[in-house]
């Protein structure tokens, strides 16, 4: 398998795409469609479009994902956030996102996973593990109860199960340039070839990530700000 690299764009429920920093603050970045445009343009791998919520919400994401897929682009698209046991036969009708990112079913809906995967195939399935090591211990984070806590192996077990990969995405370092925590791969129960990270990646990080074996990187959307070319970090 070749090593990718993509692109992480946050969208709110107007459809609007966001920037987050260290979990904490976001941007807006502006139009979606424009956003979506030039990194189809900058020629990602593939965008991961994340609808990120905090605790349960009232509102939906069906009609963003549903508005995704009026967006012409030639670059691989996965869809994460709001995918409910309600809305996933819906938004994957049409075969247009190529995988689902999932956060809280990862802790607490078994039966929104298997139908995820009976729909869409093991293949498609992706977990989203924020996460932030304290006092050596790897905390990631819950989005339905929008807090970050401690992982263990019967919850590596459950994603092993379900899913044919993970993005890591290192929580303090999201948004800027600081560079990926490796160090959580001392406590990651998941094969390496599998793993993607992000946030707070260096060029240097992207070597790495790439020497080590992981399968790829998910670039903060920082690249929107500036001149950024991605044949030069493959």
């Amino acid at each position: 398998m070749s090593f990718r690299i993509g692109a992480t764009v946050l969208i709110d429920y107007d459809g609007i795409a966001i920037q987050s920093y260290n979990f904490k603050k976001n941007r807006i970045l502006g139009s979606l469609q424009k956003v979506l445009k030039i990194l189809d343009a900058y020629g990602v791998d593939e965008i991961h479009a994340i609808v990120p919520s905090k605790g349960k919400s009232e509102y939906s994401s069906s009609e963003v994902f549903f508005n995704l897929s009026d967006i012409s682009i030639s670059t691989p698209l996965s869809i994460g956030g709001g995918i409910t046991e309600e809305n996933i036969k819906k938004i994957t009708k049409d075969p247009f996102f190529e995988r689902c990112i999932f956060n809280s079913a990862i802790f607490n809906n078994s039966q929104l996973l298997k139908k995820t995967k009976i729909i869409m195939g093991h293949q498609s399935m992706v977990a989203s593990m924020p996460f932030v090591i304290r006092k050596d211990t790897m905390m990631v984070y819950n989005s339905e109860c929008d807090e970050f806590i401690e992982v263990n192996s019967s919850l590596y077990k459950k994603v092993n199960k379900y899913f044919n990969e993970i993005i890591l995405l290192d929580a303090d370092a999201e948004g800027d340039k600081k560079g990926f925590n490796f160090e959580v791969f001392k406590y990651v129960e998941f094969p390496i070839e599998r793993c993607l990270i992000s946030g707070g990646l260096t060029k240097n990080d992207i070597s790495k990530a790439k020497k080590i074996g992981l399968a790829g990187v998910s670039i903060d959307n920082f690249a929107l700000h500036s001149e950024y070319s991605i044949e030069d970090l493959r």
